[in-house]
């Protein structure tokens, strides 16, 4: 059962809704629309990719840190060949997502922290020897990847809105 509840926190609410909002950014800037089977087929893709690149850093065989920035290499090596993207546009896309998804990390971090305090905040970030330690750890970036996806969002339309103005 636990086992169940790790992966629908670090997984299904973890992996899948950064990976979505790694697509918006992307397709902010490529301007396409998030209304489309390329988008879904997009976030889909780059799920697989978090997951599996994750998984291979749980089992050590590549570093911390290293797996975000082969992660983001990997979504970018997809929107130039799949979804046929320019490179410049995929490449400022994905950096985006980057950007926010820190921002995001630090806004959450620092209000978990102020409730839970620094000490409480800091074991949890650091106890993953245990199933009980991934999954909360895994709750605490619930809303990160809320903050971040809403984030994403707000960034494609107001890219949109620029474009539109523009036009």
């Amino acid at each position: 059962m636990q086992v169940l509840t790790l992966l629908l926190f670090d997984i299904i609410l973890g992996f899948v809704p950064q990976a979505m909002g790694c697509a918006v950014c992307l397709f902010a800037f490529a301007n396409q629309p998030l209304r489309s089977k390329n988008f879904l087929f997009t976030s889909l893709i780059f799920s697989g990719i978090a997951i599996v690149v994750r998984i291979i850093f749980n089992y050590g065989l590549i570093d911390f840190g290293f797996h975000t920035v082969l992660i983001f290499l990997i979504f970018a090596v997809v929107a130039i060949t799949y979804n046929k993207f320019p490179v410049l546009q995929s490449t400022v896309g994905i950096m985006l997502s980057g950007v926010l998804i820190v921002v995001a990390e630090l806004i959450t971090g620092v209000v978990i922290s102020l409730f839970l305090g620094m000490e409480t905040f800091d074991a949890i970030m650091d106890n993953t020897a245990t199933i009980e330690g991934q999954i909360t750890r895994a709750l605490c970036g619930i809303p990160m990847n809320i903050l971040f996806v809403a984030i994403a969002l707000l960034a494609y339309f107001l890219v949109k809105r620029k474009r539109a103005k523009k036009s």
